[in-house]
């Protein structure tokens, strides 16, 4: 018997092996992590008050200090957690994660706002640092942190 056939049958049983524990890893670890539902408080779905980000007239120009206006923002779930970015540029800008960020992945994750009034809208239900930038002008940055509502106190 050659050397290369006494070698085959224990890689092709160790081939078996690292496929069943991939598709073991993948139907029972990873897909559940992926499908499970987010149970989330009805009044953080509707919250009494929206926070608007402005995209600044001449944002374009890399040389401009205030793009988003704010740039940096805190939220508290239930309160003002719907924030509403609002174009008020004469070119297109997108609002786009950065990477490794889980906000906007059932947007798109690269929203583009249309020039002189295009809004786009986010709904945040998990609290967080979430950053984010313009994808064509990669100098324009912001920071929304996002916080739970304080526990109100027993009587």
């Amino acid at each position: 018997m050659s050397q290369t056939s006494k070698i085959a049958g224990p890689l092709f049983i160790i081939c078996i092996l690292a496929s069943v524990a991939g598709f073991g890893y993948f139907q029972f670890v990873y897909m559940p992590e992926v499908n499970k539902e987010v149970i989330v408080p009805e009044e953080w779905l509707n919250p009494p008050e929206k926070t608007t980000i402005d995209i600044l007239l001449g944002s374009v120009d890399q040389d401009q200090e205030e793009n988003f206006l704010p740039n940096a923002i805190s939220v508290t779930l239930g309160e003002n957690n719907l924030v509403i970015w609002s174009n008020l540029d004469g070119v297109i800008h997108t609002v786009t994660a950065e990477i490794g960020k889980e906000f906007m992945k059932l947007a798109g994750n690269a929203n583009y706002l249309d020039p002189e009034g295009g809004e786009f809208s986010f709904l945040f239900i998990e609290s967080g640092e979430y950053t984010y930038y313009c994808s064509p002008h990669p100098w324009m940055r912001g920071t929304i942190i996002v916080s739970e509502p304080e526990s109100e106190p027993e009587a």
